[in-house]
């Protein structure tokens, strides 16, 4: 006998705002994007047909975790809530300036949940916010003019997508995923068109003028011009796995090139990279500068 209450199986769902800490935004901003969010949530549940106290919810800050209880069909689940929460994303960012603009990623598996003292505990917790948080999904969204994108795991695609047609299978296609522990297959869908200005950035080849400013920019702060310096800036980054995916180059305008191109793949990354230089050289003009770089490159979907 276990000594350990049993699992239950469950649908998770996994959902972020992308972009949430993006330097353009204040905590103003991000006062009203947060109550917007969870607005747009409730709403889009009551109008699927799901009764919102029936889910275990869980803030995880800039966004949410959620189990639905067995009562509520996957198939159901995936054939309405995303068009539900489009209309409302729609409506949100109809009224609200760009800054405070919400887009959203949103990953949804199932399997066994263990209820904690402190918490649930699951893989299948694990393996959804591994598909929420990677690379590949936020760079699609942060690249198309979509405002929502959904991701389901392999086999939630198997099982529940493919099996009702009102899920809409076709709208998908097939992406590798890696991520820390997980190399896997997800499915993707992106919805929606981005309303009321919200900068994205459009699927074009590389501004080599404005990467070069970058280049430059990053070049003028003491503590990336040097080797030793840029080791110690690598060191402050919070996001390891960006850290740990720059390639070392011997050369400096080489290895500043390497930094910032891996910086650039992931969602937020410049932004990263610019709160471990304000970390090393706080307030000093070529900080500023470089600021005002980043911030005309990036596009609201940084993280």
């Amino acid at each position: 006998m276990h000594s350990y209450p049993a699992a239950h199986h469950r649908t998770i769902m996994a959902v972020d705002i992308a972009g949430y800490n993006d330097p353009r935004r204040t905590t103003a901003h991000r006062l009203v994007i947060h109550d917007g969010f969870w607005r747009i949530m409730r709403t889009a549940f009551a109008d699927a047909g799901i009764p919102w106290d029936a889910l275990f919810r869980e803030n995880t800050g800039d966004g949410m975790m959620i189990h639905l209880p067995t009562e509520v069909a996957k198939a159901d689940l995936v054939a309405e809530l995303p068009e539900r929460m489009l209309a409302e994303l729609r409506r949100y960012n109809e009224v609200h300036a760009a800054e405070a603009n919400v887009r959203l990623r949103m990953a949804l598996h199932a399997g066994e949940v263990y209820q904690g003292s402190n918490g649930t505990i699951s893989d299948a917790n694990s393996h959804a916010f591994r598909l929420l948080d990677a690379a590949e999904i936020k760079a699609a969204l942060r690249e198309s003019e979509a405002v929502l994108a959904l991701v389901v795991s392999n086999t939630f695609y198997q099982d529940v997508v493919r099996a009702d047609p009102a899920a809409d299978a076709r709208a998908y296609r097939r992406i590798p995923i890696e991520n820390k522990e997980t190399k896997t297959e997800a499915w993707l869908r992106l919805l929606g068109a981005v309303r009321n200005g919200l900068p994205v950035p459009a699927v074009r080849p590389a501004a080599t003028t404005d990467f070069a400013a970058l280049i430059d920019a990053l070049l003028a702060v003491d503590c990336v011009r040097n080797a030793e310096g840029r080791g110690l800036l690598l060191r402050m980054f919070s996001r390891r796995e960006i850290a740990d995916a720059v390639r070392h180059q011997a050369e400096d305008r080489l290895h500043v090139i390497e930094l910032a191109r891996t910086c650039e793949r992931y969602d937020g990354g410049l932004a990263e990279l610019l709160a471990a230089v304000r970390l090393l050289e706080p307030g000093s003009p070529q900080v500023e500068q470089l600021s005002a770089v980043i911030a005309g490159r990036s596009g609201l979907g940084a993280r």
